[in-house]
């Protein structure tokens, strides 16, 4: 995901570093691996995207180093990066082929890994990794282990064993600050975000279930071909009385629901990630996503992923997606969006494409004598 700040912090020491780690990812880490892909050396260096990933079982150390610049990194023109590892259990679900200590690096003495202190864990994930971006021509500045991202949690280097020290609360960085500034909210962890996005209950979606149902009678019964463009002007003057601060009613809600499930009102309502409005209109599909029954939630939950990833929340866009995949995996726009984050696209490139989305389906509506 691209760095989620847009201002200027100066990080000169390996601790200040660490406790950046979650505010630039949006959630503090366990049990990973993070990236920090640098640029600009020659001149002053500056942080480009930042990439988690699970930790591997050493059955698929194998080629993790390719597998990382498969993805994202691959596209990032990236001069160095700065490794940062996170606890030591891998991810379960990776452990499942046979290539079982393939990339442990023997000692030159034969003497077993476990007799001799070796330094910190996952030292072969490291190697593999360092010498895949070396072949790649990407420097490792810097790699580093660490329990886990807190006050006062030890770290270690890769490199020297004389290079250690303490996190320094990540609460207090100057990157928390800036966060805190720009109104971004770091997570606890992976799992506090999903649950933001999670249904608000059941009670809930049940209820809006049955409204939606009643409204769908309504909308069978109207056949003006002018309701799309109605609705995007509903679904716009909504957007406008929550940024002036007015509260939306329920049934204003249901209807803003029902008017994006119609993939040309989406399209066209990608725009608002883009305008002022942008903060209100991500407010409302986050609202909309914690209430949404299953027919109406993907595209509803696409909106938030996608105003999310322009403003460089990758972790946000990241489970909001994942709420589309569960409920209908083959999802258009929700797969265009994951590819799209995998490979690591831009934001900005991303704003082109909703740009011209936009415009096609206004063409397309003008053509059926809809606009």
């Amino acid at each position: 995901m691209t760095t989620r700040l847009n201002t200027t912090v100066s990080l000169s020491e390996p601790d200040d570093v660490l406790a950046a780690v979650p505010h630039m990812l949006g959630f503090h880490p366990t049990n990973s691996l993070v990236v920090l892909t640098l640029h600009d050396l020659g001149f002053t260096p500056r942080f480009g995207v930042t990439v988690r990933t699970d930790l591997p079982c050493s059955m698929r150390m194998c080629g993790f180093g390719e597998y990382l610049l498969s993805g994202p990194l691959g596209r990032q023109r990236a001069e160095a990066v700065i490794l940062v590892v996170i606890g030591e259990e891998p991810s379960a679900d990776a452990c499942d082929d046979n290539c079982a200590g393939a990339c442990r690096r023997p000692l030159l003495n034969g003497t077993g890994a476990d007799e001799i202190d070796t330094g910190p864990p996952l030292a072969d994930l490291v190697d593999v990794i360092r010498d895949s971006f070396h072949r790649a021509g990407i420097v490792t500045a810097h790699a580093m282990w660490a329990p886990q991202i807190q006050a006062g949690a030890s770290w270690r280097c890769y490199s020297d064993p004389e290079c250690f020290g303490e996190i320094p609360d990540p609460k207090s960085s100057p990157v928390a600050a800036a966060m805190a500034a720009a109104g971004s909210v770091t997570f606890g962890s992976r799992d506090e975000l999903r649950a933001l996005v999670a249904p608000e209950s059941a009670q809930a979606v049940t209820r809006w279930s049955a409204k939606l149902d009643a409204l769908a009678e309504e909308r069978i019964e109207d056949h003006d071909p002018a309701r799309v463009s109605r609705d995007v002007q509903l679904v716009h003057a909504a957007i406008q009385r929550a940024a002036s601060g007015s509260a939306l009613t329920e049934d204003d809600k249901l209807r803003v629901l029902l008017a994006v499930s119609d993939t040309r009102v989406r399209d066209i309502a990608l725009g608002t990630a883009l305008g002022d409005t942008a903060k209100a209109a991500e407010e409302l599909w986050l609202a909309l996503v914690r209430n949404a029954p299953d027919p109406e939630l993907p595209e509803v939950a696409a909106l938030l992923a996608f105003s999310a990833y322009l403003r460089g929340e990758g972790a946000l866009a990241g489970v909001a997606l994942e709420r589309i995949e569960r409920v209908e995996p083959d999802h258009q726009l929700g797969a265009l969006l994951r590819q799209a984050m995998e490979a690591g696209l831009p934001p900005t490139e991303l704003a082109v494409i909703a740009r011209d989305a936009a415009e096609d389906a206004r063409i397309m509506l003008e053509e059926d004598g809809a606009w």
